[in-house]
């Protein structure tokens, strides 16, 4: 019960990335299981090419990329996502992961169709990694000269080449998921070039995704989120209050710095109301 625990405690306090993370995985169980006693045909939740079964399966450009083929498939999918979402909100919110993860799927699905117009290929496509390579490429687009070092090698290397050694590398040592390759390439795209409208605040998709992120957040959390509450829970402890801080200060740090580069028009309402709250919170 104490794992069950920590797992809800961490599902409901964190980001989306987070709860993502745990809804695909939980959705790669439930398939695996209803598969497993052929309770489940796979291709009513896999995005089928354009000329076949799309028209009659149109919520398959979402539904797709919360399946995976295997376990390996779910693991390194995860792992991506995991780290991808640690440099994501070190300067951005829930509603910005979501626009970006989202879109860049259903852009991703959307490149796929095309190709499987063009190529004729009757392959369905599955998998999250159009929408992570999305998230992934618009932090490359936002912080390109950004240096990492990536695990067993000694050097530093910037995200954007980084991003598009992931990308090239895919085409390499898959040759033959031309289709799934095509998607990542279309979620790429996607992430880089709304970025650069993004962090200059020609943000288009902003009115779709108020409030979107209400439907991947517990009740609890939600309770927690209201802007009418007029209290916050305190901290558990020494350890969430400092962390708290962190995020907070981390949250401030992301939104001065946009301004700095951009000017104050750049900031969406969320942020500009969240450095308002600051500012009295402050005096």
């Amino acid at each position: 019960m104490e794992l069950i625990d920590k797992l809800k405690y961490k599902y409901t306090s964190g980001n989306l990335a987070t709860r993502l993370i745990f809804i695909n995985i939980v959705v790669y169980i439930s398939i695996s299981i209803l598969r497993l006693f052929n309770l489940l045909n796979l291709g009513w939740l896999a995005l089928p090419p354009l000329e076949y079964d799309f028209v009659t399966r149109p919520w398959t450009i979402f539904t797709y990329f919360f399946l995976h083929v295997d376990f390996f498939h779910l693991f390194f999918n995860m792992l991506m996502l995991y780290f991808m979402g640690i440099f994501f909100y070190q300067n951005f919110t829930d509603k910005d992961f979501a626009k970006f993860y989202f879109l860049g799927g259903i852009a991703g699905g959307i490149s796929f169709l095309i190709y499987s117009v063009l190529t004729n290929k009757i392959n369905s496509l599955l998998g999250a990694s159009a929408a992570i390579y999305s998230v992934f490429f618009a932090m490359a687009a936002y912080q390109p000269h950004l240096q990492i070092r990536l695990l067993f090698f000694q050097t530093r290397f910037k995200l954007i080449h980084v991003a598009l050694g992931f990308l090239i590398f895919g085409f390499l040592i898959q040759p033959s998921n031309v289709g799934g390759n095509v998607a990542h390439l279309g979620g790429a795209l996607f992430g880089y070039f709304y970025m650069k409208k993004f962090e200059k605040g020609n943000d288009i998709f902003d009115g779709i995704f108020k409030g979107f992120t209400k439907f991947f957040r517990p009740k609890s959390s939600l309770k927690t989120h209201s802007k009418k509450a007029k209290s916050t829970s305190p901290p558990r402890n020494d350890y969430d209050y400092n962390e708290q801080k962190v995020n907070k200060q981390q949250k401030i740090d992301a939104i001065l710095d946009k301004i700095s580069r951009s000017g104050y028009s750049s900031l969406t309402a969320e942020e500009k109301e969240f450095l308002f709250q600051q500012g009295k919170l402050n005096r």
